[in-house]
């Protein structure tokens, strides 16, 4: 009996654990929400991905979209979450599926990719129009002359895409926007 209290209490702790870390990611930044692999290869075809170059995907949750694209492109990956258990989760996801050598988790805000971002070819972003709003002036300020943003859905304010592809996500029609540095 006391086996069962002690299982359904952990079970319990690590539920309010994720949605706790869930909730506090809502809530500074941008929901979770994941993307249809669809959509996502429509989002490297438009950013035209090659073999062994390096994407970072801002606000990776648990790292399914980078797995997909280093299967799917065979692009190298770097995810970014401030969640813990999202981290967590991707950081046991991308071992499960046998990326570890292609895809590294940054447990932390965007700012703590800034390194990955200036030798980024292809920076991945799902992330609401305000969040796009925040970090608007500061990513492209810090990415490289040949880095190109693509965004699933959503579009930044004062950048205009270079280019745009209609997609579905979350059974909606919807458009990847490719932007570039200038």
């Amino acid at each position: 009996m006391i086996y069962i209290a002690v299982l359904v209490f952990i079970i319990m702790l690590i539920t309010a654990f994720w949605q706790g870390s869930l909730l506090w990611a809502t809530i500074i930044g941008s929901p979770i929400v994941y993307s249809n692999p669809k959509a996502v290869e429509d989002c490297l075809a438009l950013a035209k991905a090659k073999k062994g170059e390096t994407v970072v995907d801002l606000g990776c949750g648990n790292a399914k979209t980078l797995i997909h694209m280093a299967r799917k492109f065979v692009v190298k990956g770097v995810g970014v979450d401030r969640s813990l258990f999202c981290a967590l989760r991707a950081r046991m996801n991308v071992t499960l599926s046998g990326q570890s050598k292609n895809i590294k988790i940054i447990r932390g805000d965007f700012k703590s990719a800034e390194r990955y971002l200036k030798k980024a070819d292809i920076v991945y972003l799902y992330l609401l129009n305000t969040t796009l709003a925040q970090i608007e002036d500061w990513l492209f300020d810090i990415i490289g002359d040949k880095t190109r943003i693509v965004s699933l859905a959503f579009q930044f304010k004062n950048h205009k895409p270079v280019a745009e592809v209609e997609t579905y996500t979350l059974r909606q029609k919807t458009k990847a926007r490719l932007y570039g540095r200038r």
